[in-house]
């Protein structure tokens, strides 16, 4: 079950487009996934064939969780790891207080839960009008409209970030390396955004360091087999991480028109959840917002993710023993120690660096 962003805790399969045994293509749709705000396409991973289904169509379970296996057509498959249902997740931790679960049990369309989240109505007060009880969007407005105007569930939003947070940070052994890159030729005189070279600099760097790119699992370290870089935009109701794939092969104007489209649709609420998943390696900026350095946290079950801190001035001994004047931008490389060790991420850092200075390589599709 693939995480849409940090708000996201739990999905459902809404339907499963391929049978059990039956031959997929990588990228080839083959589930249907609901999130509590849209619906998304799950695509194979790999060529072969579905060899397990975890999750039947209608289940809900946690983030995470492995709802099913492609593999090579004859390979030998273990009994299938059965997916704990979110409910039952969530009612195992009721006791302590942190979630009531009879809210998550409650038969809700997506936009109506999306409509629920925004307006502050506690979905177990509300009485489904729907097919078998559905609750609607018309019964979170009728509700919220028969009561006194609810607060913005800020609050609510902001546990689920932390409880995601909290998964990743505990689970994952987060090391952090803090370097900075010279970007004098490309923010004078800004031929192109500061934002889709780096991004497309790391994505040209993952190339030749493939262990960055891809996942991890109880099995171990899975590469991709292409770079889809998500990039971190804030949204409304929360982080959402879009996806540029196959961003190596990509012109920086194409990353360019990506990333603001995304970013408009993040904004008005329209990006499509399956323009949020299969992400090989992630990046987050806050250089914009005056940020010097920081190390984000990774996104599960990828093994790294790049920071991107401001850009300053800074004064560089030439060769001849004068002084020049450089523009840097801080970069910082959090990885997870179980897939790689300092010395190759410090040399995917040293190649991301290098590759913001070879302006005919960004420029080169």
């Amino acid at each position: 079950m693939p995480n849409l962003g940090h708000t996201m805790e739990e999905g459902k399969v809404a339907e499963w487009l391929k049978p059990l045994g039956a031959a997929v293509t990588k990228g080839e749709t083959i589930a249907l996934v609901e999130s509590d705000k849209s619906t998304f396409d799950i695509e194979a991973p790999a060529d072969g064939v579905l060899l397990a289904i975890n999750v039947e169509a209608g289940e809900t379970v946690l983030v995470g969780a492995q709802i099913g296996l492609v593999g090579l057509p004859g390979e030998a498959v273990s009994a299938p790891e059965q997916a704990q249902p979110a409910a039952a997740a969530h009612a195992a931790t009721a006791s302590s207080g942190e979630e009531n679960p009879t809210r998550r049990r409650a038969k809700i369309s997506p936009a109506a839960r999306a409509l629920a989240e925004e307006l502050g109505v506690a979905i177990e007060a509300v009485t489904g009008t729907g097919d078998d009880g559905m609750i609607t969007r018309d019964d979170i407005r009728g509700f919220q409209g028969a009561t006194s105007p609810a607060p913005a569930s800020a609050g609510r939003m902001r546990r689920a970030i932390a409880e995601a947070t909290q998964r990743a940070w505990t689970t994952i052994p987060h090391v952090a390396l803090f370097s900075h890159a010279d970007v004098t030729a490309i923010v004078k005189p800004r031929r192109f955004g500061l934002t889709e070279a780096i991004l497309r600099a790391a994505a040209l760097a993952l190339r030749d360091h493939a262990a960055f790119n891809g996942w991890w699992s109880q099995d171990g370290f899975t590469a991709a087999g292409s770079i889809d870089v998500a990039l971190a935009v804030a949204a409304p109701d929360g982080l959402v991480m879009p996806v540029i794939r196959g961003a190596d092969g990509k012109s920086l104007a194409n990353i360019a028109a990506e990333i603001k489209a995304f970013a408009a649709s993040a904004r008005d609420g329209t990006l499509d959840g399956g323009k949020t998943t299969g992400a090989s390696f992630s990046m987050s900026s806050l250089g914009r917002f005056g940020v010097d350095a920081f190390a984000p946290i990774i996104s599960a079950p990828q093994v790294a993710i790049l920071g991107v801190g401001g850009v300053d001035r800074r004064a560089r001994e030439e060769a001849s023993g004068g002084v020049i004047f450089r523009s840097e931008v801080s970069l910082s490389l959090v990885f997870d120690h179980r897939a790689n060790d300092g010395a190759e991420a410090a040399r995917f850092l040293a190649a991301i660096a290098a590759n913001l200075q070879d302006i005919e390589k960004l420029e080169r599709a």
